[in-house]
């Protein structure tokens, strides 16, 4: 290339990563202070066939700023929850989907929410809407709260890092939460 050819493609370069480093705080300030994540979808069956349990989150990612407040929303009539773990505990496969109760999160989460009596490991009625294992708020693995059958909750993002996200009744109700600022 010539010298010429250089320096017309650098001014255009030089323009595009200008607008990059004025567009990313620009975009964490418009992230929102609040919003919404429901849970939706219902099982079907088919006799000899199948089962299949269509309940997920409306969405695989929410965006929110730090303080920022999420309000969660059933629309399936069950009881779910929305319980942070750590990226490793989400499951990816089918077989560690069914072992989030056993070897994953599920059992601890169970029980911190009181749905599981540990002496006896007999379900029951959860005792704990929230469950908040650190700083007040939502802001790290263990955390969790419940969603009741057909109602809403919310719960206040405070921590300053991504986290992620799972039911603990329905482990492959899945997600994250990316936090801004």
């Amino acid at each position: 290339m010539t010298r010429r050819k250089l320096k017309r493609l650098a001014l255009p370069a030089l323009v595009v990563m200008i607008a990059a480093v004025v567009a990313v705080p620009a975009l964490a300030q418009t992230a929102p202070r609040a919003t919404t994540l429901k849970a939706v979808g219902k099982p079907s069956f088919k006799a000899k066939r199948y089962v299949n349990d269509g309940m997920h989150f409306n969405r695989d990612a929410v965006t929110i700023r730090k303080g920022g407040t999420l309000t969660l929303v059933d629309e399936t009539k069950a009881p779910h929850t929305l319980s942070l773990v750590k990226r490793s505990q989400l499951p990816r496969t089918m077989s560690q989907m069914e072992s989030c109760f056993g070897k994953r999160p599920c059992d601890d989460l169970a029980v911190a929410h009181g749905a599981v009596n540990p002496d006896t490991g007999e379900e029951q009625e959860p005792t704990t809407p929230l469950v908040n294992v650190g700083a007040a708020g939502f802001n790290r693995p263990g955390d969790s709260t419940l969603i009741p059958p057909g109602g809403r909750t919310k719960v206040k993002i405070t921590g300053s890092s991504d986290k992620y996200d799972l039911c603990a009744i329905h482990p492959w109700m899945l997600g994250k939460v990316n936090v801004v600022g």
